[in-house]
């Protein structure tokens, strides 16, 4: 059509289209009249009567087609409309007769000859007229488009940053288009008239129900009132991308869209439906809880992270959401649950107040549920505003009295209690009374371990007399334990008395300075507690604890309840006060104490960085094997086995090489040391022994050999010992006293049997392994299964394929027996053996090999069938599984050592195990190992973000590792931030050793801007453990030049306000100081 008319024409009423009305019976029957003339020919075929029932064909028909035939149809419609139109729509198409219409616009029957001649449209002559979408090919995904090439129409493919809303990238990710999935109908119409209607799969309708309802209040509908083809919107599909520019559209009430790609958003609904539903559905109302935190993730990037106003908004739902949960909670359980969520969620947004009277209603709620009163015990030690030493020593000591006044305690409330000690302990030593804390434990492990088995009920007067006597308690240099002070009636002699160090004063016009030097001096002579005639002890009179002191701490185990497991809990937990890692790990209690902040005392992170290679070179598996990985885990989470415990730095040491240092220790490192002693030579704990032979080869090596010869003499049958000597002696390079000891071992046919002989002919192996004799290596192995070949190893030139299946078949038997019985340990032994073995003797290995290699393909399905077997019989989280895993990482990081290997290979392996141990720092090292360093991703901090760092997973030696790798490949500014994503994680936000290692870090910067972070890093810290002494102290030492007089006053009067342990009055401090400054 073209326009045309005068002025006068304009003024003419506009006709309203024929399309959005119904049509008259005289207005169709001349359109079907007109259908058969010639000149419409084109248009009207003799098949009409065909095509009049093409729409309800094609409805029936659609309905049974999938959306992509939809899709295709829809395509073909929109070449050749007129060619397929029932004569009813030909006439709503129609234009009306010029006597029926206004003279506005002229009707073009012909057409216009010169599109055909200059292929398109005169320009010129079309009106301007933009529409969203303008352009685009229907059909598509949205990067097929129409543009102008002089008069023609062009098709192009518009790539990334073509359109013109690149300006508003946001690095790679386009927001001027957005290409999404079809929408999802989630609730459909409850008006059954439109099921009937035909509609194009993916399509909902988006008008208000309003206008839904109007529509049917009017004139009875008809085919004809459908959507037409003519009109505006056209029949609408669902679209598949989006704009800026889009308007929001008004939804349903009954139907809701939601982007395909939005799995979260479709989950909120479907627990709310839930919900709606089930009211009282807790574990739905929990689910919903969880899910905001992924919420809250999904507006966050790997580089920022939610604000402080997001994650207040988001706590401040859930606890509107877990404060509907409590309403509907009917069982004790359930609302036990769901109050402590609360309770946890709702600190972060309570005044003060508000928190402390909820806490004061639930009081007597506590005393049945651990986990209420733990979530109490951590508010209570947090609240800077109210916080009081003695109140919260109150606190603990009522909950352990508490709990052992419980009934015929059970070993879950002997467990409790161990807890509840080394929470006291902890919060104690933390606060500044390190010598009242070892005293408490030196006291406790002689009451447990070395008590005598005829002392009657009086023992508690018996044991008053021990304490008060001053005799050498556990841990002392000469300690016989209590029961030989009671076989000999007290004829043991004390100690000398200990004489005090000189104070080095120091030099400087700072009062403040020379006061925190001093302070700490007096800090360090109280690690451990003081004699009565020891010096100093006058003007320091807290040094010397007394039986009153310690008493109420004190708890015995009865009878039924004083086997293994309670004694190793009670080992663990000490060793954990200590700092290192536990021995035995046999319960849920020792693995909370592992990871939770409050008990989690020791954190090492150095700042180490890697050994750039001579050159740049474009192989990275090259680069991995010049590289190693970082094997000092620090305060890494690892499983204990003899490969950990005696290594030095060609692996990994499940103390940590950073720790090897005495002062690392939080405690006084001699009488870690002595203790471990006494309780296995003097109390008779001979599964700590290897443990303990494996402190002394990491702290105190020089006493390795006299260590392991006395453990030996006391326990000549402890195969372990004999394993973990010859290792450690491997480890310090005297490879001919290694096999000399493994040789004398396997001699006696008592060290061969079981899983413990099973380790030492393994270790044998892996000894010839290293140094490349394979063939050895496999006689090696094949010896704990076959004694023939063990007494003829050296005559062996090759292995009968017999010995290899007996081997095999023999590992397998013992594996499925173990696990059968329930020993873990054990079957991991042999399962170790039976990694080791298919890397020795498999053939056929898919991966790339070399003459030195063997099969670590063959070794690696081993390792996925053990791990099967071990979580089908319910052992997929002990410790027994993750050794067998740590193993099989050992066994890729040999074979890439040694030859060709493909990272890929590498990163999909140790993916794996983080799947069954995301908090396993080896396998997170030697993932950070396989990354490649070149790259512009980092696919270790990617890995941390996705799978490491989220709810359920994150722990605090993650966190750590999340550090130390920022240290080691990052920059200050990717450290700082992972210090900061650490702190305000809810497993670190209160650990004292983050926060310290953070202030420091920003003081060691020789950035301006990081250093003068420091002091309002400090600050934050005090907020966050305000009963922590040495974060205090730290404003007398790192930060010192940026405080204030005023200021470190304040810091000295909270210390002095809240009951920290002080040793030197300050006031009298600086008065000693300015009579000095003036005599001198």
């Amino acid at each position: 059509m073209t326009v045309s008319g005068s002025i006068d024409e304009a003024k003419s009423t506009v006709p309203k289209f024929s399309s959005f009305k119904n049509k008259d019976k005289d207005i169709v029957a001349s359109a079907k009249s007109r259908g058969s003339k010639t000149d419409d020919g084109k248009r009207g075929s003799p098949k009409g009567g065909h095509r009049s029932g093409t729409r309800d064909h094609r409805s029936r028909h659609h309905r049974r087609h999938s959306r992509d035939s939809s899709r295709s149809r829809q395509r073909h419609e929109g070449s050749s409309r007129h060619r397929h139109r029932s004569p009813e729509l030909i006439a709503e198409h129609r234009i009306p007769e010029r006597s029926t219409t206004s003279s506005v616009f002229v009707i073009d029957t012909r057409g216009d000859p010169l599109i055909s001649k200059y292929g398109g449209i005169d320009r010129a002559q079309i009106p301007s007229y933009h529409r969203h979408g303008g352009g685009r090919v229907l059909g598509t995904a949205g990067r097929l488009f129409i543009h102008r090439d002089g008069a023609r129409d062009e098709f192009s493919l518009r790539f990334p940053g073509d359109s013109v809303g690149y300006s508003h990238r946001d690095g790679l990710r386009s927001k001027s288009l957005r290409i999404t999935r079809d929408s999802i109908h989630i609730r459909p119409g409850k008006d059954a008239a439109h099921e009937d209607e035909p509609q194009d799969d993916g399509f909902l309708q988006i008008r208000s129900l309003k206008n839904r309802k109007r529509a049917r209040g009017q004139s009875d509908s008809s085919d004809d009132e459908r959507p037409s083809y003519r009109s505006i919107e056209g029949k609408a599909k669902t679209r598949t991308f989006d704009d800026e520019s889009d308007e929001d559209s008004s939804e349903d009430e009954e139907a809701i869209h939601i982007e395909g790609d939005s799995p979260l958003q479709w989950k909120s609904i479907q627990l709310s439906k839930r919900l709606k539903l089930h009211p009282g559905d807790i574990d739905a109302w929990l689910e919903l809880v969880d899910h905001q935190d992924d919420l809250q993730r999904l507006g966050e990037t790997i580089d920022e992270r939610a604000s402080a106003n997001a994650a207040r908004s988001f706590s401040e739902i859930k606890v509107s959401m877990l404060e509907s949960a409590l309403e509907n909670t009917r069982a004790l359980e359930d609302r036990q649950a769901v109050t402590v969520r609360l309770m946890r969620e709702g600190m972060k947004i309570w005044p003060t107040k508000t928190a402390t009277k909820r806490w004061a209603e639930l009081a007597g709620d506590e005393e049945s549920h651990f986990e209420l009163w733990r979530a109490h015990v951590d508010f209570a030690m947090t609240n800077v505003a109210a916080l009081k030493y003695d109140d919260v020593q109150r606190m603990l000591l009522d909950r352990l009295r508490k709990v052992l006044a419980r009934p015929s305690p059970s070993e879950s409330d002997y467990s409790e209690a161990i807890y509840v000690f080394l929470r006291a302990m902890r919060f104690a030593h933390d606060s500044g009374y390190k010598e009242l804390a070892v005293a408490s434990w030196q006291a406790l492990l002689e009451l447990i371990f070395f008590r005598s088995p005829d002392q009657d009920e009086r023992y508690m007067d018996s044991f008053r007399d021990f304490w008060e006597s001053e005799v050498p308690r556990i841990g002392d240099d000469g300690a016989q334990g209590w029961a030989r002070y009671v076989q000999t009636s007290g004829q043991v002699d004390a100690p000398e008395p200990q004489t005090a160090h000189p104070t080095n004063h120091l030099s400087t016009g700072d009062v403040f300075k020379a006061w925190g030097h001093s302070e700490r001096v007096h800090g360090e002579w109280a690690r451990m507690p003081a004699r009565t005639m020891d010096d100093g002890t006058e003007d320091d009179p807290f040094r010397v604890v007394m039986f009153s002191d310690i008493e109420p701490w004190l708890f015995t185990v009865s009878d039924p309840c004083a086997g293994g497991r309670v004694k190793e809990e009670l080992m663990d937990a000490f060793l954990i006060f200590c700092g290192l890692p536990p021995r035995y790990r046999s319960s849920e209690w020792t693995r909370l104490a592992c990871i939770d902040q409050f008990t989690f005392g020791s954190v090492s992170i150095k700042e180490n960085r890697p050994v750039k290679t001579s050159a740049v070179d474009d192989n990275e598996e090259l680069q991995i094997q010049r590289r190693t990985p970082n094997f000092d885990a620090g305060n890494g989470s690892l499983a204990m086995s003899p490969t950990v415990l005696f290594s030095r730095n060609n692996w990994f040491n499940y103390f940590g090489r950073g720790s090897s240092d005495a002062d690392s220790l939080v405690v006084h490192m001699p009488w870690v040391f002595n203790t471990l002693k006494q309780l296995v030579h003097l109390a008779g704990v001979q599964s700590l022994s290897q443990y303990y032979l494996g402190f002394t080869h990491t702290f105190h090596s020089s006493a390795l050999k006299t260590t392991a010869k006395a453990i030996l003499k006391q326990y000549p049958d402890a195969a372990e010992v004999y394993n973990g000597y010859a290792l450690a002696e491997s480890c310090n390079g005297n490879l001919d006293i290694a096999e000399k000891v493994i040789s004398s071992a396997v001699a006696s046919p008592s060290l061969c049997e079981g899983a413990l002989g099973c380790q030492i002919f393994f270790s044998w192996s892996w000894l010839e392994l290293e140094k490349g004799n394979k063939l050895m290596a496999a006689i090696r192995l094949c010896s704990a299964v076959d004694e023939s070949i063990r007494c003829s190893a050296a005559h062996v030139k090759s292995l009968p394929p017999t010995a290899v299946l007996k081997t095999r078949q023999a590992l397998q038997s013992r594996i499925h027996q173990a696990l059968y019985e329930g020993r873990v340990e054990d079957a991991s032994s042999y399962a170790e053996c039976m990694i080791l073995w298919s890397y020795l003797t498999e053939e056929g290995c898919l991966e790339p090999t070399s003459a030195d290699q063997g099969n670590i393909s063959a070794s690696m399905r081993v390792v996925e069938d053990m791990s099967i077997e071990f979580k089908s019989a319910g052992y997929g989280d002990t410790p027994g599984h993750e050794r067998m895993l740590q193993t099989g990482a050992r066994m890729l990081h040999l074979n890439a050592s040694r030859g060709p290997f493909r990272r890929a290979y590498l990163r999909d392996r140790f993916s794996g195990f983080l799947e069954h141990f995301p908090g396993n720092t080896m396998f997170l090292s030697l993932l950070e190992w396989a990354d490649s360093s070149i790259r512009v991703i980092d696919e270790t901090r990617q890995l941390m973000y996705d799978r490491i760092l989220i709810k359920g997973r994150d722990c605090i030696t993650s966190r750590l590792f999340s550090i130390q790798h920022e240290l080691i490949r990052g920059n200050m500014n990717t450290t700082r931030t992972a210090y900061e994503h650490a702190l305000s994680s809810d497993v670190c936000k209160f650990n004292v050793g983050l926060w310290v290692s953070y202030i420091r870090f920003c003081h060691q910067q020789s950035s301006k801007e990081l250093r003068s972070k420091a002091k309002e890093v400090l600050y934050r810290a005090l907020r966050h453990c305000p009963w922590s002494k040495e974060i205090m102290m730290e404003a007398f030492g790192t930060v010192i030049r940026d405080m204030q007089s005023d200021e470190l006053r304040s810091v000295y009067e909270t210390m002095a306000s809240k009951g920290l342990r002080v040793h030197v009055d300050l006031e009298e401090y600086v008065e000693r100081w300015k009579q000095d400054r003036l005599k001198s």
